[in-house]
């Protein structure tokens, strides 16, 4: 089980290449998604590239995979491995036709396994389940999690579960083996700093290993 680390939606002082620096390393980062929530594509952009060049650069050396979230116009820009899709956005399909086939292509399914079959037809290359717990940044309704247990051998992509995942209920989680677990909140808004809540997703990880 490793980590999915997507940006905060808007630029905050914790949000730094120093802090990103510390946090890689702190943790087993498999993802790191610009997720940029500013309503004008320009906005968007400016953000990221406020970060990229620093960001790419770690990335590269840690053989993070580097993803922007929705826009086809920023993936244009900037040499991402790939890009997530939600329900609204454009289909996986659409996707690997603009960017290439081994363009990274990851779908959001929710709670739907129809959207899951639909992704796996299409290719994608992971897929994400959420919301798990409610959250701030995903403001769908909390999934089932004993869903994902019935229709686990089901499941052939590697899938990553998102939504309200904290130090408090990550060890909820383990005993449904994703690939990835997806965290914004907890780690750039957290009270004693994204420093602090690496090392502590750090000691929680190495529990569950060790029991």
């Amino acid at each position: 089980m490793k980590f999915y680390l997507i940006s905060p939606p808007f630029k905050q002082d914790t949000f730094s290449t120093e802090n990103f620096d510390f946090i890689t390393d702190t943790l087993d980062v498999e993802y790191f998604q610009f997720r940029p929530k500013y309503k004008t594509l320009n906005k968007r952009i400016m953000f990221i590239k406020d970060y990229f060049e620093s960001f790419n650069h770690i990335c590269k050396k840690k053989k993070i995979k580097l993803i922007v979230n929705n826009d086809f116009e920023i993936a244009k820009k900037f040499k991402f491995n790939g890009i997530h899709l939600g329900k609204k956005d454009k289909t996986c399909r659409e996707a690997k036709e603009e960017f290439g086939k081994n363009f990274i292509v990851g779908v959001s399914c929710y709670n739907s396994f129809s959207s899951y079959n639909s992704a796996l037809n299409q290719s994608a290359d992971y897929v994400a389940f959420g919301s798990v717990y409610k959250s701030s940044t995903k403001k769908k309704e909390a999934i089932n999690p004993e869903n994902l247990i019935i229709n686990k051998k089901r499941i052939k992509l590697p899938f990553t579960l998102i939504g309200g995942i904290n130090h408090y209920n990550i060890l909820n989680l383990s005993y449904l083996r994703p690939n990835n677990v997806a965290v914004v909140s907890s780690v750039w808004d957290y009270k004693n700093g994204p420093r602090s809540s690496a090392i502590l997703f750090r000691k929680i990880m190495k529990d569950i290993y060790e029991n």
